[in-house]
């Protein structure tokens, strides 16, 4: 009887620890994609769309979904750790990549490590840190930080949401922007 309890206990924790090891790596590969997407191509996100001519686009009854009411295009992103979609506003710089799954913590994680500090001579301000409780996807969470330039009105704008709930449609939206 011992024995099978400890045999159940260990399943379980090597259950836990591979599920962790599954929420980082997903959580890695969502960061990488804003990464080498949205953040790094934000102040030309004409060129990131012509490197993407190549790349089937969603049609656009699906494409919508991600681009909230605004003109773009949104791209199914292939990765094996999840399911992620590129989205890019033609109308106006704006650039996100959504996570049909991801751990809110490890995505705050990350997201923190990449533009809670700003290379100079740009300066990084946090502006928003909120928790909410929802209806369909449990408690949601928003962090934003701006970079901008001593007295510029230009700044660029980094967001990230994400809901916890399991049932969520998508749990985690990461965007950039340049606002003014």
């Amino acid at each position: 009887m011992i024995t099978r309890i400890s045999f159940f206990i260990a399943t379980i924790c090597l259950s836990f620890q591979v599920s962790a090891q599954d929420s980082s790596k997903q959580a890695d590969s969502y960061a990488n994609i804003f990464a080498t997407t949205c953040f790094k191509h934000l102040s030309k996100l004409e060129a990131l769309e012509s490197q993407l001519q190549s790349v089937p686009s969603l049609p656009p009854e699906k494409a919508q979904h991600f681009l909230a009411g605004r003109q773009g295009k949104a791209w199914p992103v292939p990765d094996k750790h999840g399911t992620f979609v590129l989205s890019i506003h033609t109308d106006k710089n704006f650039c996100a990549v959504y996570a049909r799954r991801v751990s809110g913590p490890e995505a705050i994680s990350r997201f923190q490590k990449l533009v809670a500090t700003a290379p100079p001579p740009f300066i990084a301000r946090q502006v928003e840190q909120t928790s909410y409780q929802t209806k369909l996807n449990g408690m949601a969470s928003t962090l934003s930080y701006e970079w901008s330039l001593k007295g510029s009105e230009r700044k660029m704008l980094f967001t990230l949401s994400t809901a916890d709930s399991p049932t969520a449609d998508i749990q985690g939206l990461v965007s950039a922007a340049i606002i003014r």
